[in-house]
This record gives C-alpha cells, structure tokens and sequence, in this order.
C-alpha cells in the first residue's frame, strides 16, 4: 500500500514538473479598467474560449496556472482592448500606460513584440500615404506624378511588410509563433479570395517548412482544404 502511495505521488510530482509554468501580471494607469475583469482567452475554431481571468484592482492585475506547451492568447480587458501574447514558461509582464502597451518578459513574447513594432512602424508609413498625397498636390506635382510615387511607395511597404511576416514565420518555424502567423495569413487568403487558397507569399514559407511545421494540426487542414478546392476547380 505504502509502495502504490509511493508511487501515485511521485507521478503526480513528475507530471506537474513537466507542466510548464506560466504567470501573467500586469499594472494600468487607466483607471476605467480598476474592477473590470481581465481574460485569457484562445481562439479555437474560430470561438474565443476563456483559460484564466481575474479582476483589476488598483491597477495591478495577475492570472497563472500550468499548460503543457506554450500557446499563443489574447488578453482581453474592458470592452475594447485586447492583447495578443504567448502563454509559456516564465512570467510575462503587462504595462498599459497612456494608450502604450508595453509586453515583455519571456524569449517568445520579446520576439513577438519585436516583429509586431517593426509590422506597426510600415503601417504607419503607409498611414501616411494620404497626408503625403494632400502634400504633393500643394506643390504642385501632377496627377501622374502623384499616382506613380504613391504607388511605388505602397508597393514598396506591402512588399516590406510581406518579408517581415515571411522572415518571421521562417524564425519560429519550430515554435507557437511560427505556426500561429501562418494561419493568419491563410485566413487573409481565405477572407480575400473567399475560398481557402494559397499566395506565393505562403507557398513558398510552406514548401520551406520542415515537416513538423507542415503536420501542425491548423496547418494541415488549411493546406488539405487548398488541396481539395483546387481539385474541384480542376474537375469543373
């Protein structure tokens, strides 16, 4: 009996040593936010699910708990904010100040939120196309003019951008992120084009993937669903 008791305790401290240990605290100054609840919550078949929350007191806020990989969330907080991070080993640290959300604290979350400031600093170049349009026009450039430089521009930052998000996905083909950015871009495919394709942009992050990227269970069914569309556009 002492044995069998032995036993069902150390696989329960074995098992719990495996889980990884993840802690997400946060501090606001926005007072709005002070007794709303906050959420963690995981998109699974396209239906937010909730994993943790808790209340915000005094600005501070905190929610932790075990998973047994690391997996991409959203926080979300009051009626409008929400925060993409990576629940993983470690604690992750939240300062929302002044409408600035700062995220740092474990290797993926900083590696997320390098990529998201870079994505964030060509949208607003490209935010800026229009005051530079208004600008051209007071002086004096042509209509042509105005047309060739904006449109080089704009095809200069989407290129940029699609890089960036390539080069990213090729980073972390072996981690969350990695498989987590795929889909968003199959899902930008699936919402253009209105049927699950592919672009050249995702084929060839696809046909460089290696095969544990390639048998991730979201990546597998989007690229199966591809297959089975371009056959019934082949029988057709």
């Amino acid at each position: 009996m002492k044995s069998l008791l032995y036993s069902i305790v150390s696989l329960s401290c074995l098992l719990t040593a495996c889980a990884n240990q993840y802690s997400v605290r946060g501090t606001s100054a926005d007072t709005i936010l002070d007794g709303q609840m906050a959420y963690i919550k995981t998109l699974d078949n396209n239906v937010y699910k909730v994993l943790d929350s808790c209340e915000v007191l005094h600005g501070q806020f905190h929610m932790s708990g075990q998973l047994d990989s690391p997996l991409y969330v959203n926080i979300f907080m009051g009626e409008n904010n929400f925060i993409p991070i990576v629940l993983e080993e470690g604690e992750v640290k939240i300062d929302i100040a002044n409408s600035q959300i700062k995220i740092a604290g474990t290797p993926l979350n900083d590696k997320l939120y390098r990529f998201l400031t870079s994505r964030d600093s060509l949208a607003m170049l490209r935010a800026e196309l229009p005051k530079r349009e208004s600008q051209m026009y007071i002086d004096g450039y042509t209509q042509d003019e105005i047309i060739d430089e904006l449109s080089a521009a704009e095809m200069e930052y989407g290129h940029a951008q699609d890089k960036l998000e390539t080069q990213f996905i090729k980073d972390n083909y072996d981690n969350v992120l990695g498989t987590t950015w795929f889909i968003q871009l199959c899902n930008q495919a699936f919402n253009i084009f209105g049927h699950p394709t592919t672009t050249p942009q995702i084929d060839e992050i696809y046909f460089e993937a290696p095969e544990s990227f390639k048998n991730n269970k979201d990546v597998k069914d989007y690229m199966r669903k591809c297959d089975e569309e371009g056959a019934l556009k082949s029988e057709k």
